[in-house]
């Protein structure tokens, strides 16, 4: 088995397998999304087939030192959301174009790809892909950054990031990129959920 400085040979560890996710394995080792994301210095909840994460340490790591290894990570991580929304919002204004991926034109999974690009986090290309590869989470602990998809029908037809107070910016059809109530008469009707892709 091979250890990692400063660990114990106590220390259990997960292979990822093909479907596996971090709150899959998280409840596997009766443990959180967050302690994994934090032993392993993840920036993001993307993981891969046959990557081999810590998820149990020894008892040689200490706990002091894995709650401050969490505490530095979320710190990291909201200076890293404050970033993605100040880098969401230069792209205000510019217009929708269908299947469009760049700041020439940007459609909705387009726009969310090339933001979260810019930070080291390959989202999928379609809506319906980048909502399903984050934790889904209720609207009550939304928080910005969290991605917010929207339905018509069973199709997810709209993604965007939500950016607090009530409000998500994204490319739509109708005003390019654009910042919207959440709630806002077109959009409550089919709003579908949140989801995680950078954890807290």
């Amino acid at each position: 088995m091979f250890i990692l400085p400063g660990h114990s040979s106590a220390d259990t560890y997960h292979t990822v397998n093909s479907g596996d996710s971090l709150w899959k394995i998280s409840r596997i080792y009766n443990t959180t999304v967050e302690k994994i994301t934090s032993l392993n210095a993840l920036d993001s909840i993307t993981i891969y087939p046959g990557q081999r994460l810590l998820v149990v340490p020894g008892s040689s790591a200490g706990g002091d030192a894995v709650q401050a290894g969490m505490a530095n990570q979320v710190s990291r991580n909201r200076d890293r959301i404050d970033e993605i929304i100040d880098y969401a919002r230069s792209f205000l204004g510019v217009p929708y174009v269908s299947a469009g991926g760049s700041p020439s034109g940007f459609d909705c999974s387009g726009y969310t790809k090339y933001v979260f690009a810019r930070f080291g986090i390959d989202l999928p290309r379609t809506a319906a892909q980048q909502y399903h590869m984050g934790q889904a989470i209720p609207a009550s602990e939304a928080r910005p950054g969290d991605l917010v998809a929207f339905k018509t029908g069973d199709y997810i037809s709209h993604i965007g990031i939500y950016t607090g107070n009530g409000n998500f910016i994204s490319a739509t059809s109708s005003n390019g990129v654009d910042i919207t109530p959440v709630y806002g008469s077109y959009w409550k009707d089919h709003l579908l959920g949140f989801s995680r892709i950078i954890p807290r």
